[in-house]
């Protein structure tokens, strides 16, 4: 091979190096989202009152809660946050995760209370670890 051909294939290789199939992308997420395998699947039980509605419109998802097998995670909608708390009340940090990969985290206090503003649009989960080594992982909602 010649240092000429050798120079334009490194060139080439250069260049599509940016260019990442979003096959690749897609299959590096997937991957990414294996790192709270370990963490307790906490399954949506929607409030009796939110699920109520009428024939003519759906009623919204206002009130819900995830529950886990030793504690679960009450969130309320309100106009311009999503709010929260851990029952029984602990302290800890909860990550807000959408569907897009974007990532917000807050503590929770002393009593179980969290927020998260701006109120998440679309897809989202709720990933909640304690001190005493609880990992809580939500089932996927939207809004």
């Amino acid at each position: 091979m010649s240092d000429d051909s050798l120079l334009e294939e490194l060139g080439a290789a250069i260049r599509d190096a940016g260019r990442v199939p979003e096959s690749f992308r897609a299959a590096g997420r997937a991957a990414f989202a294996w790192r709270n395998v370990d963490a307790e699947l906490a399954s949506l039980s929607v409030e009796p009152a939110a699920a109520a509605g009428t024939r003519a419109e759906p009623a919204a998802l206002r009130a819900f809660t995830f529950a886990a097998r030793e504690l679960s995670i009450e969130v309320e909608v309100t106009a311009d946050a999503l709010v929260g708390q851990v029952v029984p009340p602990r302290p800890g940090r909860i990550e807000l995760r959408t569907g897009a990969g974007f990532e917000q985290a807050t503590d929770v206090d002393e009593v179980g209370w969290f927020a998260f503003r701006p109120l998440p649009t679309g897809m989202f989960r709720l990933y909640l670890h304690t001190p005493d080594g609880s990992q809580i992982l939500t089932e996927w909602v939207t809004l």
